[in-house]
């Protein structure tokens, strides 16, 4: 397979994974119920850590991220962009990333 296609199924299977999360966990915004667009909602880490968690895990993150709420995991919740902003606002998450 040449990296081209590589690229192409990496991107695919990214995107199936990330829609079985957010089918699992509900497909909207625990904050504001917002379920419009999926590509304005995030797979967010309830106590913080998700920038360490990616930099650990690599391109597989996603599929970690989906083990471990299969696994009975509560650690992981839905937001939107604009909920998500503002808890790292409120928690001074920003020098996580």
């Amino acid at each position: 397979m040449n990296k081209k296609a590589k690229a192409h199924y990496r991107r695919n299977r990214n995107k199936r994974i990330r829609e079985q999360i957010f089918d699992i966990l509900g497909g909207e915004c625990v904050d504001c119920g917002y379920d419009s667009d999926l590509r304005a909602l995030c797979i967010e880490h309830k106590n913080g850590g998700g920038t360490q968690e990616r930099r650990r895990r690599g391109g597989d993150y996603r599929f970690y991220i989906l083990k471990q709420i299969l696994a009975g995991s509560k650690n992981y919740q839905i937001l939107c962009a604009n909920c998500n902003q503002i808890k790292k606002e409120v928690l001074k998450e920003h020098g996580e990333e």
